[in-house]
């Protein structure tokens, strides 16, 4: 049996055209699948260390570092160190309910640290509501900084209208001990057109002045200032100075014919304090010929005496 030509030729047309829509079909199939596959199982993303597993050279954030990291030894870390401090003291220094006492070291403790920040608490408690004698503290407190600012303050405040601020100035000049002190000092001792408070006490203070022009000025007050209260101020400022530089001072001035009874057991009390071997030249007064002279020379050895023990007593 013969084929029908025209039967295979239509049947070649279908299966050509067919043949690209089967393989479409498939593509799209097989696309759909793995679709279906990947929605139903989707990847899992790489697991994330935490901080307790990160390895030991994961570098922590900034706020890391400064909240937990531990500080590095021997570092200086002012700012974080003597800040509260400061925060601390100035807190007592302006409490009108603190001890007056506790005050006054508050600001000699601020003094110590020296910050910009403690010496601007200071200046703050001398322009503010506080009693003379905390002043008084605070402008002494200066003479432990060694700034040109604390400097022109204690000019300022040596030369100002409260007394008693002054006076704490003046102990503040002596605390830096320079020329610049000493001559300071000096003027204010020899200006009799200030108050005597301010004169006594800066002939105290150069007795803590450990420089020659220093003795010079005391010196010089006592044989030429014939104001009693300055002249019993500067005896008591030579006699804290030590008696190895003072001893021929004191023995001429006693000696004198012309130094008044009164002067002389000023003087005899000065040495008294004295820092240095001194009970051997009050001995030789102990006998002078003078009552009041050898009264004072044998209450002096006395005060010398130590105070005996309930060991040495026996009781």
């Amino acid at each position: 049996m013969k084929s029908n030509p025209s039967a295979q030729n239509r049947e070649g047309v279908r299966l050509k055209v067919l043949w690209p829509i089967a393989a479409l079909m498939a593509v799209a199939l097989i696309a759909a699948i793995l679709a279906k596959s990947h929605s139903g199982n989707p990847p899992k993303p790489p697991a994330q260390e935490t901080i307790a597993d990160a390895p030991s050279t994961v570098t922590a954030t900034p706020r890391e570092t400064s909240a937990h990291l531990p500080r590095i030894p021997h570092v200086s870390q002012p700012q974080s160190m003597t800040e509260p401090e400061t925060d601390r003291l100035a807190a007592l220094l302006l409490d009108r309910n603190t001890p007056l006492q506790v005050r006054r070291q508050s600001a000699r403790s601020l003094a110590h640290i020296g910050t910009e920040q403690a010496l601007a608490t200071l200046k703050s408690g001398l322009t503010g509501d506080l009693p003379p004698y905390v002043k008084a503290a605070i402008a002494e407190s200066l003479g432990q900084v060694s700034s040109p600012e604390a400097t022109a303050l204690l000019h300022e405040l040596v030369n100002g209208k409260d007394e008693t601020v002054a006076r704490g100035a003046a102990r503040g000049l002596a605390s830096h001990g320079d020329a610049d002190a000493a001559n300071t000092l000096g003027t204010l001792l020899f200006n009799d057109q200030i108050p005597i408070s301010i004169r006594t006490e800066s002939a105290l203070a150069l007795g803590d002045v450990n420089l020659p022009t220093a003795q010079d000025y005391l010196t010089r007050a006592i044989s030429q200032i014939h104001d009693d209260e300055v002249l019993e101020s500067a005896l008591d400022g030579m006699g804290r100075r030590p008696f190895s530089e003072t001893e021929e001072f004191f023995r001429n001035y006693l000696n004198s014919p012309t130094v008044p009874t009164e002067a002389k057991v000023l003087a005899i009390e000065a040495v008294r304090d004295a820092d240095g071997e001194i009970k051997t030249f009050l001995s030789n007064y102990a006998n002078d010929a003078n009552p009041d002279v050898r009264n004072a020379a044998k209450a002096a050895l006395d005060f010398l005496k130590p105070i005996p023990s309930k060991a040495t007593t026996g009781k």
